[in-house]
């Protein structure tokens, strides 16, 4: 009984949960900046939905990757803790059939909680919610199959950067502010584009004789370095820009602290891109690490802006 359970939240992917919490959190935070709005009901029933969608959109893509045969065909040194499936399926801890199932009704749950948010918010919950599900739960279901187009990665980006960032801080507001909101969106979108991206290196070969032609497959692995050097390091130019621009308040600029972080990746990969998935798996960890520490920064940092502001005018008052 242990070994079922712990075999189930393997194949849900708990771990990767971090991928949509940040960008839940940023929107509360610039919803926190623009009006002094939070719900924590609010935010804990965003959070939960945004799970439960996770949960669905992890069990599709192994149930998909099982069915198509590339999480059989991979080989053993080519597995990592972040890439080729949880692994639970190819070694039959748990059956195709009820993975499936299991996707499905966490997607039913999660429409539910869509539904309700936006019976009690507004109708654009809905609208970026539906978006999300064709970005998100169609990534390795047929015939759309999102991740084996090449085009996958950039609608992940899309569902966990600007989608779950503007539909948390709308949830807060009750309205829509793209003009404050969309600019910081594109940092957790960019980097998780990188995380995914980098995930791919291990399965090229795997992932190739499958036919599954991501955008590693499709570009090679020379070209995608530079392109994960590009979804690593534009983030910060963003920031810099707004910040310039006043368009980022200044206190947001803690979250240029992980640039480090970021160009010791871009030196790594360029050395490392063609080697064996264990050289990989680092530069994988610190990449989530990147995204996960970068947002929170850049959320914390707004939260920051009102502190700051509240004691200049309270010191000169």
């Amino acid at each position: 009984m242990v070994d079922k359970w712990i075999a189930w939240v393997r194949v849900i992917r708990i771990k990767f949960f971090v991928a949509g919490i940040p960008s839940v959190i940023l929107g509360a935070a610039i919803s926190w900046y623009l009006a002094q709005k939070f719900d924590l009901d609010i935010f804990l029933l965003t959070l939960i939905g945004v799970m439960l969608a996770m949960a669905g959109c992890y069990l599709f893509n192994e149930y998909f990757d099982f069915k198509s045969g590339v999480d059989v065909i991979v080989k053993k040194e080519d597995i990592t803790p972040y890439s080729a499936g949880s692994r639970m399926l190819p070694e039959g801890y748990v059956s195709p059939s009820s993975v499936l199932m299991a996707g499905i009704i966490f997607w039913f749950l999660a429409c539910v909680v869509g539904v309700y948010l936006t019976i009690t918010r507004g109708l654009l919950t809905i609208i970026l919610a539906l978006l999300g599900f064709f970005a998100g739960a169609l990534y390795a279901l047929p015939p759309f199959k999102w991740a084996y187009r090449g085009i996958g990665e950039f609608l992940i980006g899309l569902a966990y950067g600007p989608l779950i960032t503007l539909g948390s801080c709308y949830v807060q507001l009750m309205t829509l502010r793209l003009e404050s909101a969309i600019a910081p969106s594109l940092v957790p979108g960019l980097l998780i584009t990188a995380v995914i991206l980098i995930n791919e290196f291990p399965d090229f070969l795997a992932d190739k004789k499958a036919e599954k032609k991501n955008l590693v497959v499709r570009i090679g692995r020379k070209s995608a370095v530079k392109l994960y050097i590009f979804l690593v390091t534009s983030p910060y130019l963003i920031i810099i820009s707004n910040i310039l621009l006043k368009l980022f308040p200044l206190t947001t600029s803690i979250a240029i602290s992980t640039l480090p972080i970021a160009l010791r990746n871009a030196l790594v990969i360029k050395r490392r891109y063609n080697k064996k998935a264990r050289d990989i798996v680092p530069i994988m960890t610190e990449t989530i690490l990147l995204f996960v520490s970068t947002t929170l920064l850049l959320s914390a940092g707004y939260i920051l802006a009102l502190s700051f502001s509240s004691a200049l005018l309270n010191l000169v008052s």
